[in-house]
């Protein structure tokens, strides 16, 4: 595993930050994660990351000391807005010592951000009213005997599942969020997507209608994300699955406005 420390990346990055900048982009930083709290929602299946244990707290803190470096002035989650006010009224509790936080990722990190930097809110972006007809993609494979493309599929999980995995037995919660977000990991999150396209007969579609409804999904979430930007904002951090995060990447590369800092 590559032994650079996301602490590394951030600072880095910040260095920009040392000279005045002759440009209004705002800076954004994309941090991947995998579920805290491993709700057995992804088509890989994950070990336990035991994210409540005192070793573990201790790492994430230790991740939480270099996000609340960078200083965002936003931080968007993989909440939807209709759970705005459910998570502002949480998020309110907790500054004040009336919550205790869950293992999901959006409290280990995005709470102990809110009240580190005292932000008003964590802003709810995410976008779920999209099919992603998974049961239906291996059907029409079966069917039409590409074995192949099958054993494509079975052997990509596997290899997710097991990398990450091992990963979690040995690895920090800073180590395993830096092997997520590397170019590796993003190409396959995105490209995987591109050899269903081959999926069924030349009459069915399955494989880009599946493929379409995940970037929709991805695309309306980065408008969620550009709607709440007045751009006068520096520095803005989006904290979302890794998955989500490596096709947001391909969206905002193209936008003059923002600056991708890791």
């Amino acid at each position: 595993m590559n032994k650079c420390s996301l602490a590394l990346l951030l600072l880095l990055s910040m260095g920009l930050y040392a000279q005045p900048k002759a440009n209004t982009k705002t800076d954004v930083l994309l941090l991947g994660t995998f579920h805290f709290d491993n709700p057995g929602l992804d088509v890989a299946k994950f070990e336990s990351a035991d994210i409540m244990s005192t070793k573990r707290q201790q790492e994430v803190l230790e991740v939480v000391k270099y996000l609340k470096a960078y200083k965002p002035e936003i931080v968007f989650i993989e909440a939807t807005p209709e759970s705005q006010t459910y998570y502002d009224t949480l998020v309110a509790a907790y500054k004040k010592g009336e919550f205790n936080l869950k293992k999901n990722e959006i409290y280990q990190l995005g709470f102990r951000l809110a009240k580190e930097l005292d932000l008003p809110r964590l802003h709810c972006v995410d976008y779920r009213d999209a099919q992603f007809p998974f049961d239906s993609l291996v059907k029409v494979m079966t069917a039409a005997k590409q074995t192949d493309l099958l054993v494509y599929m079975k052997t990509t999980i596997d290899s997710i599942e097991s990398a990450h995995n091992e990963q979690l037995k040995k690895a920090t919660i800073n180590e395993i969020l830096l092997a997520s977000n590397t170019k590796a990991d993003q190409d396959i999150s995105v490209g995987t997507y591109f050899e269903f396209l081959k999926a069924g007969d030349k009459d069915n579609h399955i494989g880009s209608y599946m493929a379409s409804e995940w970037w929709r999904r991805n695309m309306i979430i980065y408008e969620n994300i550009l709607k709440h930007l007045t751009g006068k904002e520096k520095r803005i951090l989006v904290l979302f699955g890794s998955s989500h995060t490596a096709l947001l990447k391909e969206f905002m590369k193209y936008n003059p406005s923002l600056k991708l800092v890791v």
